[in-house]
């Protein structure tokens, strides 16, 4: 349904956007803080390459509350909002093996976790 913050059909214009606007960003020297999830290494290898092109570089910070949070707060969600809970497992796992120090390897100039004190 269009406008309905749920429908991640519109997801790839949206990357494509993103993309877009990251690129433009970089091309000028300005400072860019890009605000996505990003738990797949060949997404985050994009970013990377595409700042490295640019001489950029690129910080990661990790935000990792714990499993049961991420469910209580997908469960309050409305339901059009919600995450599945095996995609939000999964996402979760794979942000977990993005330890700071992988992110290192993958290119990152560096990387962070952040420590966050959630019920």
């Amino acid at each position: 349904m269009v406008g309905d913050a749920g429908d991640q059909s519109a997801t790839p214009a949206a990357v494509e956007r993103q993309n877009a606007l990251l690129e433009q960003h970089l091309s000028a020297g300005t400072t860019v803080f890009l605000d996505s999830t990003n738990v797949e290494d060949h997404v985050r290898a994009s970013l990377v390459q595409q700042a490295r092109r640019h001489g950029r570089p690129v910080v990661a910070l990790r935000f990792l509350p714990h499993l049961d949070t991420c469910r209580a707060r997908n469960r309050a969600r409305p339901a059009n909002r919600r995450v599945p809970d095996d995609v939000l497992a999964w996402q979760h796992a794979r942000t977990r093996e993005a330890t700071p120090q992988a992110l290192l390897a993958e290119g990152f100039t560096a990387a962070h976790d952040v420590a966050i004190n959630l019920p």
